[in-house]
């Protein structure tokens, strides 16, 4: 209902690393609000930060932003591309228009600059051309695409990428815009929509077809639709035709499933113009006895607060039906009857949706059951309406915010931020947003994406209760779903991958600076005003009305020459209220000053300013530069520079400076003519010369403990540019989580390194997944990432089923390598389809190089000797090989004797293992198949290892170095938590997190990859609170500050 509540929040912020930086618990006033500000550091986690606010059950009653955090610069005016449409066939030319704008609301004159690609499995450029953009439009023409490459979950549809610059007449700046385009087939199509997943036979069943253009447009036809009715050995048992006709994109196909049908499938074609056509093959219901029913609205449209909806049940056997309504707060109401037309009146509390349950108990005592979701429009009882005094106003000059709410009380929450913002970040609350989220949080979900059961899958009634959100405890007979006995050849597989978007943009242009001129007799107008206050958030605030409703601001507008966009939102004892408008602040003569984000200390770069006259005759202006305070840059230029502006035009002058001082810095523009002048003072932030380099110290407390961390800076550091960071993570687990998004990457290259980059991609995900902190956006990647690994790897797979570094290419398959695919291959099925034949043929071909001993030999050449890390040697191989095959194990091909034999093989070789590598790798293997002799392989692994204060580790032998002792402790890792020593792998743990970098990963792929793998394993179950407050002091003993 929106009405407020006074009630304890909890705010929590988390930055760009996933670190807890703020926590806060606030209580709402009368009115439901709470306000609060936090403040960011000047050298924060650059990313997607999190704000969570919650109350109560945390699950359900809680609220998440992400708010970007990033170094960027307002642009200066806003890119659009305007066409026809959205879409266009392969042999059509592509024209349209080119609009810019800037934020103060005048047109931009130059030049535009547009590039076209089209996917053809990569971006490849097809066209380009340069137009004049003249009052702040140009129109444009490009060839036809001619070809593109479908993508299947696009429904075969390709696109086509247009890159947009425009730069700026007078001063090279650029502006850029990136437009996807859809390329399509057939300017039809067609969409078989179904009420419900399943249909019920005997009873009346409705599919909505719709026909629409490829950007979603209704789109009339004629269409001809053919329906096929099965039975459970797949034979045909009817064949229907029919000819519709769609009306505002929309047709209703309805038919009666006859009774002994178990599939039927729906196709449908438009005309040979149009070549459209589409197809849905769906399985029946379930029930013991063929028992059925199914609901239908009859209530034509969405129905408001107060109006009665009725619904219609059919049922194969009439008795008695028991029906619940359920809505955001659970069951609204529950009744029953013997009508077959259920109707009641909608409530508040049904808005946005609610569910219709309707269920049987028949003589037999089973439960037949269907339920179906309705929409209810929602109202929005409070009125909000925004007044102001004027429409344009002079910077700094006073605006008064007439606010009224039609009567009742409330309070008002106000922004006004630079129109550049949403040229940069288009996002704005609003009441759709509003009940979309409230929808996102009690209905979930608003819109339901189902995993396809296999098709041969019959859902019954515990399948509908579940559905419906319900969980059956019943002495009653509700019978789950059944499989269909065979398995025909109606259907195949679909799917697809979304398109990488490329977004570019050009560096700016420097315009030459003009000659100097003589001062005029008549002299230069003086600055009436320094602009400097430049705000990208002017207001953000909230007022209090009269009993009447009403309430007035009045503030000064800030130095912006720009567009304000005012919204209001506003909630009272009635409910919310919104609403919007916009101030335009203004002056006819001004100045604004291109400076990036920041510069180098000591290196050389263009300040170029740009005059805008609005005044309606020529301008002679003289430009001066100087530091607001100190000499913190060398001017390389003249001090002036003197720029004639035509009317209603932009020029430029550009002066050449070198920063001397780290930090934020003033810089000062003015300038004059006869007629008028400006002035303004911009900041700088001036970055340290050379290169970043970052020293990670990670140490692990206990209560209780003290640590001592050097702070000390190496020789030749660059002169006031050394930082320090803390971070304090309540668990080994989160403190490795930090910037692990940061390490899925695109699969790439030959077999071997395709590999270095997908296995990552698969133990993030996994490691993301089981510690709870996998996002959905970040599961989105990962997916696109393993779909493309997947793919680019079956291109190295070779005609026996083995994989090499290039496929048929070498001479033989690689065992290595072909373990490694079978292992990462069988840890993906958890997240994206692979085929099991794949996998099996990798696993017999393994088997097949198996010795009678029960090892394996090296077979193949490896060209990446990186991606092996310390592997070296039979013995090392074999327990890798091993542990792949017990990884992969449910595969068909895959039997126990392969692994017994190899079991025996790595038992008889433990005494003749003198290096730590392979011992790791050989205990890892035995715990892992519960070998009797796991004990003795753990004590001589424990023996060969090395303790210092950071924990227990292995060192590793060969040119890699310190990545070899992490992977080696990693392997270690793993097998000591397989075997159960929890003690020693707490230590190795420990040992390991001290040498993670800042990036959550460590000194290669691969020990990456295989420490990722043991800490996820022994982090997994281990998550436990931790309650400690963290002191730190200086070396003086002075206190410098504490956290929770």
């Amino acid at each position: 209902e929106l009405k407020p509540l006074c009630r304890e929040v909890v705010v929590e912020i988390r930055d760009a690393k996933g670190i807890k930086v703020f926590r806060k618990e606030i209580m709402t006033d009368e009115f439901g609000f709470a306000t609060l500000d936090f403040p960011l550091s000047t050298e924060p986690n650059l990313g997607t930060w999190k704000i969570t606010a919650f109350s109560h059950d945390a699950e359900t009653n809680r609220a998440q932003l992400d708010v970007v955090v990033e170094e960027y610069v307002l642009p200066k005016y806003e890119v659009a591309v305007e066409l026809p449409r959205e879409w266009f066939l392969a042999d059509e030319p592509i024209e349209g228009e080119i609009r810019a704008e800037y934020s103060f609301g005048k047109p931009v004159d130059g030049e535009a600059r547009i590039e076209a690609k089209r996917y053809v499995g990569y971006w490849e450029k097809y066209a380009e051309l340069k137009v004049e953009v003249k009052n702040g439009t140009a129109s444009f023409g490009l060839p036809p695409v001619e070809y593109v490459a479908g993508v299947p979950g696009e429904r075969g549809m390709g696109n086509v990428l247009l890159n947009t610059t425009v730069i700026e007449e007078g001063t090279g700046y650029e502006a850029t815009e990136t437009k996807l385009l859809t390329v399509a087939q057939s300017p039809l199509n067609i969409q078989i929509i179904p009420e419900s997943p399943v249909f019920k036979p005997g009873l009346p069943f409705s599919s909505l077809l719709v026909t629409e253009t490829p950007d979603n447009k209704p789109k009339d036809a004629s269409i001809e639709v053919t329906i096929k009715y099965y039975d459970e050995d797949y034979s045909l048992l009817e064949k229907d035709e029919k000819t519709l006709s769609t009306s505002n994109g929309l047709a209703v196909l309805k038919l009666t499933p006859p009774e002994s049908s178990a599939t039927l499938e729906i196709m449908v074609s438009a005309s040979e113009e149009e070549r459209a056509y589409a197809s849905k093959t769906m399985a029946a219901a379930y029930s013991p006895s063929g028992s059925f029913i199914h609901i239908e609205q009859i209530t034509e449209g969405i129905p408001k607060v107060g109006d009665e909806v009725s619904f219609r049940v059919y049922a194969t056997h009439p008795s008695t039906f028991f029906y619940e309504v359920v809505a955001s707060n659970g069951v609204l109401f529950s009744d029953f009857t013997v009508s077959d037309v259920i109707s009641f009146d909608v409530t508040p509390q049904m808005v946005p949706s609610a569910k219709l349950l309707v269920y049987q108990i028949l003589p037999t005592a089973e439960v037949v059951a269907d339920y179906l979701p309705f929409d209810v429009e929602a109202e929005f009882p409070q009125e909000l309406s925004l007044r102001l005094s004027k429409e344009e106003a002079k910077p700094g000059e006073s605006v008064e915010i007439k606010l009224e709410t039609g009567g009742a009380k409330a309070e008002i929450g106000i922004s006004a931020v630079d129109r550049a913002i949403f040229i940069l970040s288009k996002q704005r609350i609003n009441l759709k947003q509003v009940f979309n989220e409230l929808e996102r949080l009690y209905m979930k979900p608003q819109a339901e994406i189902h995993e396809a059961h296999p098709l041969y899958y019959q859902d019954g009634a515990r399948d509908i209760f579940e559905d419906a959100g319900f969980v059956v405890l019943s002495n009653k007979e509700v019978p789950a779903g059944k499989e269909l006995e065979h398995y025909g050849g109606l259907w195949g597989r679909g799917g697809g991958l979304g398109l990488p978007k490329a977004l570019e943009g050009g560096m700016p242009v420097p315009t030459p600076a003009p000659a100097s001129t003589p001062m005029p007799a008549e002299g230069l107008a003086e600055v009436t005003k320094i602009r400097k206050f430049f705000p990208e958030t002017w207001l953000w605030t909230h007022i209090l009305t009269d009993d009447g409703g009403n309430a007035e601001i009045t503030a000064e507008t800030p130095d912006t020459i720009t567009t304000w966009e005012i919204h209001a939102v506003s909630v009272s004892k009635e409910g919310m209220g919104m609403c919007d408008t916009e101030l335009r602040v203004f002056q006819p003569f001004f100045v604004k000053v291109d400076l990036p984000y920041s510069a180098i200390r000591g290196e050389e770069f263009p300040v170029r300013v740009a005059i805008y006259n609005y005044l309606g005759e020529p301008q002679e202006v003289f430009v001066d530069i100087s530091a607001e305070e100190g000499e913190w840059f060398e001017l390389l230029d003249a001090p002036q520079k003197v720029v004639s502006v035509e009317p209603f035009s932009v020029a430029s002058a550009s002066f050449t400076i070198k920063p001397k001082e780290l930090g934020k810095n003033s810089l000062k523009i003015t300038a004059r003519s006869t007629k008028a002048a400006d002035a303004v003072v911009k900041e700088l932030m001036v970055e340290p010369e050379g290169v970043e380099r970052e020293i990670v110290q990670n140490i692990a407390l206990k209560g209780g403990e003290c640590e001592n961390l050097s702070t000390g800076v190496p020789i030749g550091v660059v002169e006031d540019s050394a930082r320090a960071y803390l971070a304090v993570t309540g668990s080994y687990l989160t403190q490795t989580l930090e910037g692990l998004e940061s390490l899925l990457k695109i699969p790439f290259g030959c077999g071997e390194q395709n590999m270095i980059f997908m296995a990552p991609d698969v133990h993030v995900t996994k490691y993301l997944k089981e510690s709870g902190e996998l996002k959905p956006e970040v599961m989105a990647k990962a997916e696109l990432l393993m779909l493309t690994g997947y793919q680019r790897e079956l291109t190295f797979r070779r005609n026996d089923g083995s994989f090499s570094a290039f496929g048929q290419g070498d001479k033989e398959g690689s065992l290595w390598l072909t373990a490694f695919v079978l292992k990462t291959f069988s840890l993906s099925k958890e997240f994206i389809y692979i085929d099991e034949e794949v996998l099996t043929e990798a696993a017999d071909w393994i088997a097949s190089k198996q010795n009678a001993d029960g090892s394996w030999d090296v077979v193949g050449f490896v060209h990446h000797k990186e991606m092996m890390g310390g592997l070296r040697g039979e013995t090392a191989l074999s327990a890798y090989v091993t542990v792949a095959l017990v990884d992969a194990s449910t595969v068909t091909g895959i039997n126990e004797e392969n692994i017994e034999n190899a079991v025996r093989y790595l038992e008889g070789e433990l005494e003749g293992i003198n290096d730590s590598y392979t011992m790791a790798l050989v205990t890892y293997a035995l715990a892992k198949c519960e070998s009797d002799r796991s004990e003795e392989a753990v004590q001589r692994l424990l023996s060969m290892a090395k303790e210092d204060e950071e924990g227990l580790y292995w060192t590793g032998d060969g040119e890699y170095g310190r990545t070899v002792s992490v992977e080696t402790t990693a392997y270690a890792l793993l097998a000591l938590n397989e075997y159960g020593d929890v003690m020693n792998a707490s230590k190795a743990a420990r040992w390991l997190v001290s040498k993670r970098n800042a990036k959550g990963g460590f000194g290669s792929t691969q020990d990456t990859v295989v420490a990722l793998e043991a800490l996820t394993k022994y982090c997994t179950g281990r998550r436990e609170e931790v309650n400690l407050r963290i002191y730190i002091t200086a070396a003086d003993g002075e206190e410098i500050g504490s956290m929770v």
